[in-house]
């Protein structure tokens, strides 16, 4: 009876150390895997059309506002915010060549 107690208290332990075991391999999984998934799903969305549009129709907003403001300090925060913004965007998604040109002379390329 002792002899069995012992049996199952140590099927019980190793069964939580298998446990514990293959947690860690998932958590080590997880950390390798995870940021490409995330990259990936980042890749896909800003390829979107929807996205797309959205960042079109703001460089438009933009580019109205930057022709309305009077001041050089209002046209060079309209300027920062279109750098920091569209500073990765793929210039050929735009159609316009207004906005192509506002966006080159904004970023200085």
């Amino acid at each position: 009876m002792k002899k069995q107690i012992l049996i199952y208290g140590g099927v019980f332990v190793g069964f939580l150390a298998l446990i514990f075991i293959l947690e860690l391999f998932g958590l080590g999984m997880f950390k390798f895997f995870a940021p490409k998934k995330e990259n990936i799903r980042r890749e896909v969305f800003e390829n979107t059309k929807s996205y797309t549009h959205g960042l079109v129709q703001d460089l438009s907003k933009y580019w109205n506002e930057y022709r309305k403001a009077e001041s050089q300090d209002d046209k060079n925060a309209i300027k920062g915010i279109v750098r920091v913004r569209f500073a990765e965007f793929d210039i050929d998604k735009l159609n316009s060549p207004q906005l192509k040109q506002f966006l080159i002379n904004m970023r200085g390329y």
